[in-house]
């Protein structure tokens, strides 16, 4: 009996005529210029998580297993008074020591999930099962991997699914009214269902309904702000928006600033303006989370400046100094941005916040100008 193939394979196998026609999409709508995007013929996450196919397992040396095993007996000293963290230090070490080891792999991630760090503790587990875990150990690490595969496995309504294929399938035979209508129906079929919309928004371009369409990448930003097309979906917002002689929403505006830093400047036709903003809103995230300081506990005084030889570490404690600062950062900078593109929508390049007594004394809002291959930032200024 022949099976069923997956559904990513079979919406991936009736989607190669939908690429021909994507590619074949004019890049207009209507008379929207740029090139509209391709659509997406595949809905990922659908297979649950599987363990990778055993590998080659590397032997210890008979130093490297005794240490790894003395580090996997202090750990279960450091669980035993509470110390998860250093328990955790302590197996990291174990293990990269000794990866041969099943029981110290399996120890490892039960220390793991424990601390909440799920997907690294189930990746123990599967190196467990490798390296050959036996009895009660394998037992539970192939439960604890199965019910981790449920739980982040991408579930949608087969009636949805089965609509987003027809759709599929009628955008492969040019017929765009019963593709609309497929994507809407796998929309209605369930809620959270990003490529519907967004392939509902490139057909609907297709149509000559931009403004619609527009409507329709919008709702695939809310499903998806983190989306990896984010900044091409909104200057293509802002293209179908901004049609000659049109001013661009500015509530459309804040609403994309504030979904992605800068991408209100993206959807009033300033990608200068964009990118500042963008990688200002990336460096202040730098900031918050890889910035790091690392204090070493050892096991004997060191002399200062010196180093902590690694066989007597005894644990590792990191923090992110900057962590508060850089958050702060990311919301000023989107806020900052949001309410630029929401000015500029409107018409107002800057905005006077403030008198300071004088004719000539003001306190102005934030502006931002493109111009060559620099931008031009400026959140607040001070005119006297």
């Amino acid at each position: 009996m022949q099976s069923k193939p997956p559904r990513s394979f079979r919406a991936l196998r009736k989607g190669w005529p939908a690429i021909v026609a994507a590619l074949a999409l004019p890049a207009s709508a209507g008379s929207v210029a740029g090139q509209a995007p391709e659509f997406k013929v595949e809905v990922p996450g659908l297979e649950a998580f599987e363990c990778a196919p055993p590998g080659e397992v590397v032997e210890a040396s008979q130093e490297e297993a005794r240490q790894a095993a003395q580090l996997g007996s202090t750990a279960r000293q450091a669980l035993i008074l509470g110390d998860a963290q250093r328990a955790r230090d302590l197996l990291g070490r174990a293990v990269g020591l000794d990866p041969s080891s099943p029981g110290l792999a399996y120890q490892y991630g039960r220390v793991l999930e424990d601390l909440g760090e799920r997907r690294e503790a189930v990746l123990q587990y599967c190196a467990a099962l490798a390296a050959g875990a036996q009895g009660e150990d394998a037992a539970d690490a192939r439960d604890r991997v199965v019910r981790f595969a449920e739980s982040e496995r991408r579930r949608i309504a087969p009636d949805a699914l089965d609509a987003f294929e027809a759709g599929v399938a009628a955008v492969g035979e040019n017929r765009m009214d019963d593709a609309e209508a497929a994507f809407v129906e796998a929309i209605e079929g369930h809620a959270d269902f990003p490529e519907a919309e967004f392939n509902r928004a490139l057909v609907l371009e297709h149509l000559g309904r931009a403004m619609e369409a527009a409507d329709a990448y919008r709702a695939y930003l809310r499903l998806r702000p983190d989306a990896p097309d984010a900044i091409r979906v909104s200057e293509r917002i802002g293209q179908l928006q901004v049609a000659p002689g049109a001013r661009p929403s500015s509530g459309s505006a804040l609403a994309l600033g504030m979904l992605l830093p800068g991408g209100g400047q993206f959807y009033t036709g300033r990608p200068l303006g964009g990118v500042a903003l963008l990688a200002a809103a990336g460096g202040a995230a730098a900031a918050a989370f890889l910035v790091s300081e690392t204090d070493v506990r050892c096991l004997r005084a060191v002399e200062p400046g010196a180093s902590c030889p690694p066989d007597q570490i005894i644990g590792r404690t990191t923090s992110h100094p900057y962590r508060t600062l850089g958050l702060i950062g990311v919301g000023a900078v989107a806020l900052g941005g949001a309410i630029e593109a929401f000015l500029h929508a409107r018409g107002v390049d800057e905005v006077e916040v403030a008198n300071l007594g004088g004719n000539r004394s003001m306190l102005l809002g934030p502006s931002l100008q493109s111009h060559g291959l620099g931008a031009d930032v400026r959140f607040i200024r001070v005119v006297f």
